[in-house]
């Protein structure tokens, strides 16, 4: 990608801290001159800081098993572990397994031949959304057809850096594709300027808004790859109609309390996915106030008494209705988007997004998500992979990537898209 990873400097050993049972020359050579980072595409390798190379398991039990010694874990929990499955490195062979216990046996998933492999591996996987921060990488183009892109090149290359590990095309390796489609993620938007009124968070593109409202319409547990393939819905919308799933909003929509012009453009040029299970946007009728779409919920003009917590948010916009039976509330004059306190006094807290291109990527970014993990339901990862389970690594970052687009919008527990992801009775992001 154009990028030099170093992780911040690696873990290394002296060769008094390597076994005698590590007898494959070239990986004590590695351990001892190259070493491994710390952590990397969700791995962590700390047991290296703490020397010497111990052996996995219990000699008791694990008493055939004395070549394997213990790299790391993977930062995510399986679902039938306590802790991450562990990272082995095969003392003869010098292969790396990911290796758990499944049904009371020790399985095992090779995640490279070897560990300059392995190091490769790791640097290609984290490069990916590394580049992704430059703003003149690929042209600055971004959307879901560069993170198709993005993942057809870095697959290619990562099969050249180990070309044994990716030989049966039927089979693919554990860990690493789906590592590689959350770093990819990053490519989905650009990003804006930091603050000011004259720019959006992020650059939307209509694919983006037409793979949102594919995504968001699905109700079957697909099976294709769309965060591989880049598919996305084919948007006709006209203006003022919703087609396709997709509302572009004519101008004579848009009250003139919308003053946020980017917020107009993206409105009547880029539309929004309509009919969404968490952004449910309306497919006709003008933007009307708080007020005026929600008169039960505020004071009229002139009475003494305000009826709602937030009854500045009046004169904003009802954008579209949000879960826990809210409604999302857009100023007009910044684009910001809020949430009203309509059933618990503070809660949720108002900051929902910075603006709409926040809003959408975080949707976006979610969906995808969402949309690989239901390709894994039914235990058909059980059928690819002795350990590995996609599932337990999605549900671990989904929380950290969707965030990553809007900090703000996580930082409390009161914050509504904390709280979505901490509902166990919705399921939290993915489900």
């Amino acid at each position: 990608m154009g990028i030099e990873q170093d992780w911040g400097g690696r873990l290394r050993l002296e060769s008094a801290e390597l076994p005698d049972g590590l007898a494959h020359q070239p990986s004590r050579d590695f351990l001892t001159t190259e070493g491994l980072p710390e952590t990397a595409a969700f791995l962590d390798f700390h047991p290296l800081g703490g020397p010497p190379l111990e052996a996995f398991g219990d000699t008791a039990d694990e008493g055939d098993k004395e070549h394997l010694f213990v790299l790391g874990e993977t930062t995510y929990t399986a679902h039938t572990a306590h802790e991450g499955d562990a990272v082995l490195l095969d003392g003869v062979t010098g292969e790396v397994f990911l290796a758990g216990r499944r049904g009371g046996a020790l399985r095992r998933d090779l995640l490279a031949t070897g560990l300059p492999q392995l190091v490769e591996l790791l640097r290609e996987v984290d490069a990916a959304a590394l580049a992704a921060e430059e703003p003149e990488a690929i042209d600055g183009q971004r959307g879901p057809a560069v993170v198709a892109g993005v993942v057809d090149v870095v697959r290619q290359r990562m099969r050249t850096v180990d070309p044994a590990l990716f030989r049966d095309d039927g089979a693919p390796p554990a860990h690493w594709d789906t590592a590689l489609l959350v770093r990819s993620l990053a490519w989905g938007a650009l990003s804006g300027a930091p603050d000011g009124t004259g720019s959006l968070a992020y650059g939307i593109t209509p694919e983006l808004v037409a793979d949102l409202a594919e995504l968001s319409a699905r109700t079957d547990t697909a099976t294709t790859d769309t965060a591989a393939t880049g598919t996305s819905a084919t948007d006709t919308t006209a203006t003022g109609t919703a087609v396709a799933g997709i509302r572009r909003f004519h101008p004579d929509e848009l009250p003139d309390v919308l003053t946020h012009g980017p917020t107009r453009r993206l409105l009547t040029e880029l539309g929004l996915p309509v009919g969404g299970t968490v952004l449910d946007v309306a497919a006709t009728g003008p933007l009307r106030t708080m007020a005026e779409a929600h008169p039960e919920d505020f004071a009229s003009a002139g009475e003494a008494e305000p009826a709602a917590e937030r009854e500045y948010q009046r004169d904003h916009l009802a954008l579209a209705h949000w879960p826990h039976d809210l409604v999302i509330a857009l100023d007009g004059a910044t684009g910001r988007l809020e949430l009203p306190a309509w059933h618990d006094p503070g809660v949720p807290a108002a900051y929902l997004n910075r603006d709409l291109s926040a809003l959408l990527f975080a949707l976006w970014t979610r969906e995808r998500l969402r949309a690989e993990w239901r390709r894994w339901e039914d235990g058909r990862a059980g059928a690819a992979w002795a350990v590995f389970d996609p599932q337990a690594l999605l549900g671990h970052v989904a929380e950290h990537v969707v965030a990553a687009v809007d900090p703000e919008a996580f930082a409390t527990p009161v914050h509504s898209w904390q709280l979505l992801a901490d509902d166990d009775h919705m399921g939290g992001l993915l489900y």
